[in-house]
């Protein structure tokens, strides 16, 4: 079976950039130099962009600060690669598969597949310990079936779909997956909710418009929400609009909640000013979106010019609190036992070179002050299945 980077690759490869050569005749302003540049990062980690990103959302200026978000750059030398963000599960989690992820009790993710139409240049998971290839019938089976007959299945909320992109990948693992989404809800007395995690609208909406067999696929999953990854200002085009009504209206009585999430980035958009427009942006199409988390860069992935520290984070998080309540999103700080929230003035205590932070299960995070990443701190020394207890603040 073809993977999912030879199939797309073979069928869009009209709309899909794979090499510097094909970016400079869309981009004529990279140099030379540059293109040596781009191209040694590029045997390293791989280089894939959508035509559509290139042509209508880059600038051709050097200048163009979203270069660095999707074109290969000398920064990501410097990222470790060493992925952290998964190391932590529940020992008691409903299904042991290495595509399931469970942090929470009422949460797991799955990762679907690892490809992705574009590829951010600030991705933790790129070149890391991911699962390769997308997922099989025989997988989502072997995963629904240990989900079915576990009793945490009952403590389940919802199921995340994520990757790479979800819907990059074929219709049919999105019927198989919905057939066994009804399956387990059949199971429990509360219903078990499917949320996608995509950035495919932003980078090649086509892939979205007029795709009638993923549109049947979504009509059978019916996803209770889409959480869109949109990055800047000029990442919101009438075609991601046109994109989020086509998925929105799938569905003839419940349609899905559309929220939007993204990290902060040093010299792209670390202001309130740059992330209202975007919002504004986003709330002038057709589609009401809801802002969900504002992400506090990854110290892993990150390139190291555009690591914000965390009083600068909420410092942007405080600027966008006077907005309405529907238009103020979670300041969300990543760590490896799980996500951590913190409010606009929330008092943050240098304990000795760390901030004091807890989970969204009670969890408590020594959250190192620096920006930078830590090389020790590598999967081997987080326990995979710590035995955790909600500790009151100290």
């Amino acid at each position: 079976m073809l993977s999912d980077t030879q199939v797309l690759v073979n069928t869009d490869s009209a709309d899909l950039i794979t090499s510097i050569e094909q970016l400079r005749s869309v981009l004529p302003a990279i140099t030379d130099s540059m293109a040596a540049t781009m191209a040694g990062i590029a045997q390293r980690y791989t280089f894939r962009l959508p035509r559509f990103y290139a042509e209508k959302i880059l600038l051709n200026d050097i200048h163009d600060p979203l270069w660095a978000l999707a074109l290969p750059n000398a920064g990501e030398l410097a990222d470790t690669g060493e992925e952290r963000w998964d190391a932590f599960q529940l020992a008691d989690r409903a299904v042991n598969h290495p595509r399931w992820i469970q942090k929470y009790r009422y949460e797991a993710l799955l990762r679907v597949t690892d490809f992705c139409s574009g590829l951010c240049r600030y991705c933790y998971l790129k070149n890391r310990d991911v699962t390769p290839g997308r997922i099989s019938h025989q997988e989502i089976d072997a995963m629904f079936d240990q989900a079915e007959q576990s009793p945490q299945r009952r403590e389940l909320r919802e199921i995340i779909l994520s990757g790479g992109d979800p819907l990059a990948v074929p219709a049919g693992v999105l019927e198989h997956f919905a057939m066994r989404m009804d399956r387990l809800n059949k199971t429990v007395s509360r219903r078990i909710t499917v949320t996608i995690h995509t950035r495919e609208p932003v980078w090649y909406p086509q892939r979205i418009l007029g795709n009638a067999a993923l549109h049947q696929a979504l009509k059978k999953l019916s996803p209770a929400s889409y959480i869109l990854h949109v990055v800047h200002p000029r990442e919101v085009t009438p075609e991601l609009h046109q994109a989020m009504l086509a998925l929105t209206e799938l569905s003839d009585s419940r349609r899905p909640l559309m929220m939007s999430q993204h990290p902060l980035f040093r010299g792209i958009n670390d202001s309130a000013a740059i992330i209202t427009d975007m919002y504004d942006r986003m709330d002038s199409g057709p589609v009401v979106f809801k802002p969900y988390y504002l992400i506090h860069p990854f110290p892993d992935g990150t390139l190291p010019e555009h690591r914000l520290t965390l009083l600068e984070s909420q410092k942007i998080l405080r600027d966008l609190a006077s907005a309405p309540g529907t238009r103020v999103p979670l300041l969300t700080i990543p760590t490896p036992m799980g996500k951590c929230v913190i409010g606009p003035y929330e008092q943050l205590t240098d304990r000795g070179g760390y901030y004091l932070l807890h989970t969204k299960d009670g969890v408590p995070v020594q959250y190192a002050i620096s920006p930078h990443y830590d090389p020790a701190e590598t999967r081997e020394h987080i326990p995979i299945m710590p035995e955790i207890h909600r500790a009151a603040v100290v």
